[in-house]
């Protein structure tokens, strides 16, 4: 059964987090942060995190020393206390971390997203392909794409969805591409819209109705 805190904020076990998710590792001691990256993990024991450039970073890390992990999913900041297991410096600069008892939410999300399937194309200024959007708010939404090697790099650039609808009109949604995570086959595009007009939001909300703008 999952639990919730006194704010109501859901408490699992399991944490909505993906292998290669950024991670900002806070020493509390130090008031200094890590940037590293999750690699691997065992549910209920550790995480396992690289830490790239370890000669660059401001602190290091010390067994048993606690320590407090933030991240990003779905446009949102999730934060948990944890503690060094282990630091390794071969054959990678790697910390293993006490797996969390509980992740909290720091609700920054203001608008819901809304789980859906929408047919549609994305097209930026070298490639245009078949996708889905998988879920959708009224600032943007995710969605999946077959692999294209030169989208690897493509964060921060603009983009368009093309949804089809009426049977033969077209609406062409622009937005800017903000995360990006090869799945795969395919690829996991989170995209922020630029602008949504009042048509735009009648035809989202027809073809999505519990989509609210």
């Amino acid at each position: 059964m999952v639990k919730k805190n006194q704010q109501g904020i859901d408490l699992s076990q399991r944490l909505f987090i993906e292998l290669g998710t950024p991670l900002r590792i806070e020493v509390r001691k130090k008031t200094e942060f890590l940037s590293s990256k999750l690699i691997g993990m065992k549910v209920g024991a550790y995480l396992i995190a690289n830490l790239p450039g370890m000669d660059s970073q401001p602190v290091a890390l010390e067994k048993e020393e606690p320590v407090q992990v933030k991240y990003i999913s779905q446009d949102d900041i999730f934060s948990f206390s944890s503690r060094v297991l282990m630091v390794l410096d071969a054959p990678d600069n790697l910390v293993f971390l006490q797996y969390p008892d509980r992740v909290e939410s720091c609700n920054i999300r203001m608008h819901s997203r809304v789980e859906c399937f929408l047919p549609i194309h994305v097209r930026t200024d070298d490639h245009q392909d078949a996708g889905v959007i998988t879920n959708i708010s009224a600032k943007g939404c995710m969605c999946m794409v077959d692999y294209f090697r030169s989208w690897e790099n493509i964060s921060g650039k603009g983009i368009e969805l093309l949804l089809s609808y009426a049977n033969s009109d077209t609406l062409a949604i622009p937005g800017e591409i903000r995360s990006v995570q090869v799945i795969g086959k395919q690829m996991k595009l989170g995209i922020r819209f630029d602008e949504v007009d009042s048509f735009l939001q009648s035809v989202l909300e027809t073809l999505v109705p519990a989509l609210r703008f």
